[in-house]
């Protein structure tokens, strides 16, 4: 039988939170069960329990986690879009055509520059691709005026219109499979290094950025990176560290995902004034809640190198 809002305060109680009265009632009830208990009793994985005692510091974790998504929304959104037109731009200038089909035939070929094993995988990459926006299409037609224009013209669907209703895990899937020398022209044009592969870094960022985007547009948690749904190459941290002059990078906290932001901003050309903005926002958002929460709490989501990578990533971005 579902549990009452009188009998989860108990069973809280019986968790060792300490919560009474109708300030913390009304609380619970507007954040909800899951993200006022539930979501924040671990760190990462849930044999990493938090020493929580109050549910006020509950709430501060709530409400900080709450801060930083909205920190970051508007920048990851704005690199998912810099991203498809870096993209858009080079594979129109390689295929000399905006219909997808051209583009199909000659700029998503990646599979053919692999071979044995590798070329079967590539292959079947690029198929799984094919169904990937052949759903897109159909999904959208009914519901997005964009698709919708094109059907009811009797007109091949531009790519542009395609990238318009991408996911950023299928705009993943598509440049993987484009050619070499189409991330080549993407990666010169954002202006990553030359010696790092910085053709398959890309991808590994961009999947990277997935799972952290989906996390902040459908409100899971992501203050101690548990979104994350695999391991992440080993060289996007090479590559970070090489650029920014930033170290101990391993994504294991949420303080590499704002170097990793702000790393594709200044490369992407936003401003130094933007670049600071969001170091500066991120570093008010740690400050209020390290002096709210409990070093015991506060320390098992937020590293102490933290304020000496925040520090060389603000020379990266004066120096850029």
């Amino acid at each position: 039988m579902p549990k009452t809002l009188n009998s989860l305060m108990k069973h809280l109680r019986d968790s060792g939170i300490d919560i009474n009265g109708s300030g913390q009632k009304r609380r619970l009830k507007n954040i909800g069960y899951y993200h006022g208990y539930k979501g924040y009793r671990f760190a990462g994985k849930a044999a990493n329990r938090l020493p929580l005692t109050d549910f006020s510091q509950v709430a501060a974790l709530y409400d900080l986690d709450t801060q930083l998504k909205a920190l970051f929304y508007s920048r990851v959104m704005a690199i998912e879009t810099a991203l498809k037109n870096y993209t858009l731009e080079a594979v129109l200038r390689d295929a000399k055509s905006e219909a997808f089909e051209d583009i199909w035939r000659k700029s998503l070929a990646d599979y053919r520059s692999c071979t044995g094993g590798t070329y079967r995988k590539a292959w079947e990459k690029r198929q799984r691709l094919r169904g990937e926006i052949d759903s897109i299409i159909f999904y959208n037609h009914k519901s997005r005026d964009v698709i919708g224009h094109f059907r009811d013209a009797d007109k091949d669907i531009p790519i542009w219109a395609i990238f318009e209703v991408m996911t950023l895990g299928n705009f993943g899937s598509f440049y993987e499979c484009l050619d070499r020398r189409v991330k080549t022209a993407i990666v010169r044009d954002i202006g990553m290094p030359f010696n790092l592969d910085s053709e398959q870094r890309l991808k590994d960022m961009i999947f990277t950025l997935k799972d952290f985007r989906n996390a902040i547009a459908h409100n899971g948690v992501v203050l101690d990176v548990r979104f994350q749904s695999g391991s992440i190459n080993t060289g996007v941290a090479q590559l970070l560290k090489q650029e920014t002059c930033v170290g101990k990078i391993d994504f294991t906290d949420i303080t590499d995902y704002v170097i990793l932001l702000v790393y594709l901003m200044r490369r992407m050309g936003f401003t130094k004034t933007e670049c600071k903005q969001l170091v500066a926002g991120y570093e008010a958002i740690l400050e209020r809640y390290r002096s709210e929460l409990p070093i015991n709490i506060y320390s098992k989501l937020i590293k102490t190198s933290t304020r000496g990578k925040l520090t060389a990533l603000r020379q990266f971005v004066s120096n850029g």
